[in-house]
């Protein structure tokens, strides 16, 4: 199981300038989340945080691995992803989202929790179709496709042109 306050990035004490993170997200992560969509995956995240006066730029490039099941053949595969993301972290009087991208926070606020982002970004880099690479499916299903059933075979040698 992940350690949960690794993903706390410190807020108000974090010094003005750029400062990198690097997390490796495993099995452990992912079995964290409620409702996981993915259950198995090794990503590699590295964060890049500009601190201002009033603002945190949060810059998240992804890449890695997760497991899902294949569209066509329902076998399960490691789907390679890559993403970039920003999110801003405003320093203002009210808790509150401003947007996706945008979060409003306490200037006083010790540490934010960036771990929903990043399973979401992992989560939005997985493409809508998911399929093995070309000639990657499971072969039974490629096998069932070859055969034709014996009942329609005799369909083949009718000659259409013959009148």
């Amino acid at each position: 199981m992940e350690k949960k306050n690794e993903f706390l990035i410190p807020v108000s004490g974090l010094a003005l300038g750029s400062h990198s993170y690097q997390y490796e997200i495993n099995d452990g992560f992912f079995a964290g989340m409620d409702y996981s969509e993915v259950q198995q995956g090794r990503v590699t995240v590295k964060l890049d945080i500009d601190r201002q006066e009033t603002m945190l730029t949060l810059h998240f490039d992804l890449a890695g691995t997760v497991r899902v099941p294949c569209d066509r053949c329902a076998d399960e595969f490691d789907l390679p992803i890559e993403s970039q993301q920003q999110f801003f972290i405003k320093l203002g009087t009210e808790n509150a989202e401003e947007s996706d991208e945008v979060a409003v926070v306490s200037p006083d606020l010790n540490e934010y929790d960036i771990r929903p982002l990043v399973y979401e970004y992992i989560i939005l880099a997985i493409p809508m179709h998911r399929v093995h690479p070309e000639g990657q499916c499971m072969p039974a299903e490629e096998e069932e496709t070859d055969t034709i059933d014996p009942r329609w075979a005799a369909l083949k040698d009718i000659d259409l042109n013959d009148k």
